[in-house]
């Protein structure tokens, strides 16, 4: 049975069998027992909207949510409800924590950060549980919209049904300057982000624009069940894999450390990858295997060399097994293309004054903003 928590949005979907949801909030069980939410790592999938302190605390909206002095009202109404007694924010982190490195699939909703000065500055994104997460919507400049149409939509990500719900119910919330380390996987058509992929230390999460109906909410609930739990080898080298020949080296290790400093998870090369001991073969194997994209460095020494053409190959039967864009030119010397890659569009690093400017349309095709 796979156990599900949805804080601040309620599933009414038809019953999906092997699925236990249960909608809950993050209040201390002392407070209300019957509201509150059992250790976080006791549940295979998260998903918290925190529109409210009552979202976030009790599961569901409550007759202060769009009040001002939500707290305010709250205490007063219950003594108990006060928010220091209601939330222990250290335990439940804490609880968060264990979970994600657990494997437990989180998606965290975009929301505004209502801030109440109540004997000491408040905001709903307490609600997180995540601090980084929190930390990560500060800083990315949320922006509040009203609209419906989409940019790019990563057909590869599990959300492709939720956004494609929200491109007829309507979107609210975007990021339009995500931090590092976030992926996006949506965006606006003006290039604003729409959700996106969090890397977390050794697992990952999902950031989103929160559902603006019922059909919405039920979509997004049934597209978080279709992610499994952390596989920790595949996660290790999910990304992109750099095919090279060793003369390549120093711009093939400045382009490494480019994407990575721009946020892209996992960025494949052999030299950092492959320890003394190692199988060569085994390892270039398997990070091939683990990487959604291979990016072939092409020069006039590389289009011969036996091992880049080797995974070459290996790429391009896996572009043409799986209809998916697998294979990515790098121009870096100007040479003959190899006969299948000339209807390819590649990037063209071989001008040196051009380096940023390509660069940035290799993190456009990786679905990486900001």
């Amino acid at each position: 049975m796979k156990r599900v928590l949805t804080v601040g949005i309620t599933y009414t979907g038809e019953e999906i069998e092997g699925v236990e949801i249960e909608n809950l909030g993050l209040c201390q069980p002392a407070v209300d027992q019957a509201r509150a939410a059992f250790p976080l790592y006791e549940y295979d999938t998260i998903i918290i909207d925190p529109q409210s302190y009552s979202h976030f605390l009790f599961g569901t909206a409550g007759e202060f949510s769009d009040e001002p002095y939500e707290l305010g009202k709250l205490k007063d109404q219950n003594d108990r409800y006060d928010i220091d007694s209601a939330f222990d924010q250290a335990d439940r982190q804490k609880e968060m924590e264990a979970a994600l490195a657990a494997g437990t699939s989180v998606v965290w909703c975009l929301s505004e950060p209502k801030r109440v000065n109540f004997y000491g500055y408040r905001e709903t994104h307490l609600g997180y549980a995540a601090p980084k997460i929190a930390a990560l919507v500060k800083r990315s400049d949320l922006l509040v919209k009203k609209g419906r149409r989409m940019g790019q939509i990563d057909q590869d990500s599990p959300f492709v049904c939720y956004f494609e719900v929200l491109s007829h119910t309507g979107w609210t919330l975007c990021l339009s300057a995500p931090d590092e380390g976030y992926v996006s996987i949506a965006s606006t058509p003006e290039g604003y982000s729409l959700g996106g992929r969090v890397s977390l230390g050794p697992t990952a999460g999902w950031v989103l624009t929160p559902p603006t109906s019922q059909d919405a909410v039920n979509q997004l609930v049934r597209d978080s069940l279709a992610l499994e739990k952390a596989d920790q080898a595949q996660e290790k080298y999910h990304g992109i894999f750099l095919s090279h020949t060793g003369i390549d080296k120093p711009f093939v290790r400045r382009l490494r450390d480019d994407l990575l400093a721009h946020g892209v998870p996992r960025v494949w090369l052999d030299e950092a990858e492959i320890e003394i001991g190692d199988s060569l073969i085994a390892k270039i194997d398997e990070g091939m295997k683990l990487s959604r994209y291979i990016a072939v460095v092409l020069s006039t020494k590389s289009i011969d060399a036996p091992w880049v053409k080797k995974e070459l190959d290996v790429a391009m039967n896996r572009e043409i097994a799986t209809g998916q864009v697998v294979v990515l030119p790098l121009l870096y010397e100007p040479c003959e293309l190899p006969e299948f890659l000339r209807g390819k569009l590649y990037a063209d690093f071989s001008k040196p004054e051009e380096y940023e400017e390509v660069l940035a349309k290799l993190l456009r095709r990786l679905r990486i903003t900001g």
